[in-house]
């Protein structure tokens, strides 16, 4: 069953009940809604003006915070006891698709090991098939429209 989130007011009613509507998959978020709340928490987006760093640190350390208290790598299943940004892995690139660059959605808990395999040979991975749905999810849900280079 999926439930559909409107509004603010239904986020926050929903948050308060203890879920985590941002990257729970039943929950589906009017996605303006989703942009503001996550801009809200953690800025504007990786290529924008003003403090990104502390963004992108904000974002990653709250995505460490809700994966629990056992964190593994979803790759290899090592332990992962302390946090590092470098743990948390885009599955679309926040160069590439910036507008996607603070969704929870496009992450991956990863060793470094598996974060370098996914940036150079993602195909060799035992979770590329799981993450190709994501990003198709993810295109869909963000409209995005492959650019065209004019010739």
């Amino acid at each position: 069953m999926k439930v559909n989130i409107n509004d603010r007011e239904e986020f926050d009613y929903v948050v308060k009940q203890g879920y985590n509507p941002l990257m729970n998959s039943v929950f589906i978020i009017d996605h303006q809604l989703r942009i503001d709340i996550q801009r809200e928490l953690f800025g504007r987006s990786f290529l924008s003006k003003g403090n990104v760093k502390q963004g992108n640190q904000r974002f990653y350390q709250w995505v460490w915070q809700k994966r629990g208290p056992v964190r593994h790598c979803e790759e290899c299943g090592t332990p992962l006891n302390s946090y590092s940004s470098a743990f948390v892995s885009h599955i679309l690139s926040r160069k590439g698709y910036p507008e996607m660059a603070h969704d929870p959605r496009n992450i991956n808990i990863l060793c470094s090991k598996h974060h370098w395999q996914w940036e150079n040979d993602p195909r060799s991975m035992r979770i590329f098939p799981k993450n190709q749905e994501t990003i198709t999810m993810l295109k869909h849900e963000y409209h995005f429209r492959p650019r065209h280079v004019s010739v």
